[in-house]
């Protein structure tokens, strides 16, 4: 695809947000639910930090109860994000829920394609392509993959122009997502060096206080609770896994037991964590380690969406060249089906949810499938380069 292609393409995905905004801001000219997005639900947490109710956020009941007295919608989501991600929900919410949305999704989409650009156009301009599936899911529902998916593409821009101290500065405002960031985190002990961990920590450090701060030391027994709550709603089957993109998602939807499922998904972030260290130890190029650290998030945690497949960007972005030069034409074709698939399949299910009968319960989570080959492609690509160097 060419540059002029592509920024066609991004307007269009402007527009989109533009049309998502009036979708969430107007739903009942669109006839749609009142919650139709997940942006929704930031909403309502910044909402309560607002009010000085942010313990009810991470109540399954309490919370349950707000969203029902603010919409007429049956749909719930727990919440299990870190204290410190409320902290900037609380002045998006202090907008109408459609510019609320406008305002977080276009700021962290601008961020994102900033950061992309400034990594690499020439990698830019094929990446984006190649996982649009994702970004599209990602502005429709509002989530916060461009958040995460920008914040990692500026730490590897950072990093590997050796300006450590922001780097860490920016991995530090990565732990809102900590699972996608522990890979990075652990790239950054190894390699990083002493001045970005220890701004990383300071960052991280400062985020918690000011957040025990504003909303109280019970705030973190709240938390603690909200994610064993959402574990045994895990174990238990009750969450949609057909848009989950992990490989406990995979295993658990073709018909494995729970806690076997979990047990191959440790597995498979066992396996991840030893390969990042494995190649960190042996001296690969910054650039590799750092692809290798933004993938081994997506297989930390089992509770991970196809709306997290954003960060693939950045990682994709810098094995770039490695991909153009040691795969055949045949591989880098399976490569970009592993990609459609893993980016793909739960926009799928999403939109045409009612064709399906209530997509996700019942169907393969073949997103997970498509992740793992698309790792392992990546993983042959830069293994040979490096080889080869």
């Amino acid at each position: 695809m060419s540059q002029r292609s592509l920024f066609m393409v991004l307007g269009l995905l402007v527009a989109l947000i533009g049309l998502t905004a009036l979708r969430i801001g107007l739903p009942e000219l669109f006839g749609v639910d009142e919650v139709s997005a997940d942006y929704m639900i930031f909403h309502q947490v910044g909402e309560l930090a607002n009010l000085g109710r942010i313990a009810e956020a991470y109540d399954a009941a309490a919370f349950k109860a707000y969203q029902a007295s603010r919409t007429n919608s049956t749909v719930f989501m727990t919440w299990t994000y870190p204290p410190h991600f409320n902290l900037p929900l609380q002045g998006f919410a202090l907008f109408g829920v459609g510019w609320g949305y406008l305002l977080f999704t276009g700021s962290s989409f601008a961020l994102f394609v900033w950061s992309m650009m400034r990594l690499s156009q020439d990698a830019t301009t094929w990446v984006l392509p190649l996982i649009l599936p994702a970004l599209v899911i990602n502005l429709l529902t509002g989530q916060n993959g461009f958040l995460t998916a920008g914040l990692m593409a500026l730490f590897a821009g950072l990093s590997l122009t050796e300006q450590r101290g922001k780097a860490g500065f920016v991995l530090g405002l990565l732990t809102y997502k900590p699972h996608l960031g522990l890979g990075l985190g652990l790239a950054a002990l190894l390699r990083g060096g002493r001045r970005m961990v220890a701004i990383a920590t300071l960052t991280l450090l400062v985020l918690l206080l000011l957040a025990t701060l504003l909303y109280g030391s019970d705030i973190w027994s709240a938390f603690r609770n909200s994610l064993s709550t959402s574990g045994t709603i895990l174990e238990a089957g009750e969450y949609k896994l057909a848009r989950m993109i992990t490989p406990f998602a995979l295993f658990a939807s073709v018909g494995l037991a729970p806690s076997l499922a979990i047990l191959l998904h440790g597995g498979c972030a066992l396996l991840s964590l030893l390969t990042l260290v494995w190649v960190a130890l042996k001296g690969w190029q910054l650039r590799h380690i750092i692809v290798l650290a933004i993938l081994t998030g997506t297989t930390l945690s089992p509770y991970a969406y196809d709306y997290d497949l954003c960060v693939l960007a950045p990682a994709l972005a810098l094995a770039y060249q490695a991909i153009k030069t040691e795969l055949t034409v045949i591989l880098r074709a399976v490569l970009a089906a592993s990609l459609l698939l893993a980016t793909g399949y739960g926009l799928t299910t999403a939109l045409f949810a009612g064709a399906l009968g209530d997509a996700g319960f019942g169907l393969p989570a073949l997103a997970g499938l498509g992740l793992i080959l698309t790792i392992g492609i990546t993983f042959h690509a830069i293994r040979r380069f490096e080889a080869n160097a």
